[in-house]
């Protein structure tokens, strides 16, 4: 007598986001970025997610619902994954280490952004006091992620920082119960940097190294002063030219070390983002600000402008050094 064989069940991402307790948002990016499950499509495209997958989706939250990063578990085995979880029952919630209240002296970290990371993760490596729980790809991602009390500082990077950006922030400290946010910014409104300090959040003026990053946290609750704003201006051309690098070329370009031992494409790169910062920041503050708009627009021309020159000089030293764009 033959018997029928057994089918196995798939899930939709709706309803692997009901039993693992991930949103659909966060299920995306860590598959997109940590390959932590694959699962296979149907005629239509869609997900469709294994009962392994999501058992091993289970695991991996509640890891790092218990403050391990994303990054540093999402390659484990099932076997390796289940002995994390084992160990996590063996830790008490009072010995001082990451995952307990909020008497201890660990600093748990959230880092959101591309240039600080490789900053912080040095400080971490180099202080036992100091943990990094995830690094996500924007807020959202950070809300959805963690458990409320696992950070207790937020290592946010935004290019442009306006007052309404603050209520945002705040809302975030509060719902994952955060200590304090340190913003990054490259431009910002001078009467966004005067409220910084009474809102809990930190302006930081890029670019900013390790030793910044210390005295940050040294002064855990202390406002850190956020320099002086510079007034540029330009000679203006008459229309915007588009951009030839994507905000991921120019990270890419400014980690590289040719072989000639030239280090302009990495000083270009780093020139080029903040000009690209300031251009996106001039452009809103020309809608945002009508008695001002004149200036502003002149500011977004011109400032455009001098990007497109300096992306025709790192097209060029690309193609001088003989690496490919």
């Amino acid at each position: 007598m033959s018997t029928m064989p057994i089918t196995e069940q798939y899930y939709e991402i709706s309803a692997v986001a009901r039993m693992s307790g991930l949103s659909p948002h966060v299920l995306r990016v860590w598959e997109r970025r940590y390959s932590v499950v694959e699962p296979r499509r149907s005629d239509n495209q869609r997900r469709q997610y294994s009962q392994t997958d999501v058992d091993r989706l289970v695991l991996l939250k509640r890891l790092v619902d218990n403050g391990h990063a994303i990054g540093s578990v999402a390659n484990l085995t099932m076997d390796q994954l289940s002995d994390r979880i084992e160990k996590l029952s063996e830790t008490s919630p009072t010995d001082g280490s990451v995952g307990s209240n909020s008497t201890n002296t660990v600093q748990r970290i959230g880092l959101i952004g591309t240039s600080i990371r490789q900053s912080v993760r040095e400080l971490a490596d180099g202080d036992g006091l100091l943990r990094i729980v995830g690094e996500f790809e924007d807020l959202d991602e950070l809300q959805a992620s963690v458990q409320a009390g696992s950070i207790e500082v937020i290592f946010y990077e935004k290019d442009t920082l306006f007052m309404e950006d603050l209520p945002i922030i705040q809302r975030s400290i509060e719902t994952i119960g955060a200590v304090r946010a340190f913003v990054i910014y490259r431009f910002a409104e001078g009467q966004v940097l005067e409220s910084t300090p009474n809102s809990g959040i930190t302006a930081l003026r890029a670019p900013i190294e390790t030793a910044g990053i210390q005295m940050a946290l040294g002064t855990l609750g202390e406002p850190v002063s956020s320099g002086d704003i510079r007034e540029i201006s330009f000679h203006v051309d008459e229309s915007i030219p588009p951009r030839m690098f994507s905000p991921e070329d120019l990270m890419r370009f400014s980690k590289i070390s040719p072989a000639l031992q030239c280090e302009c494409p990495r000083h270009l790169a780093t020139i080029l983002r903040s000009l690209v910062a300031f251009e996106e920041y001039s452009s809103k503050c020309e809608s945002k600000n009508t008695k001002d708009a004149e200036l502003h627009g002149f500011l977004h021309l011109t400032t455009a402008q001098c990007r497109f020159d300096m992306e025709k000089a790192l097209a060029k030293v690309l193609t001088h050094e003989g690496i490919r764009y």
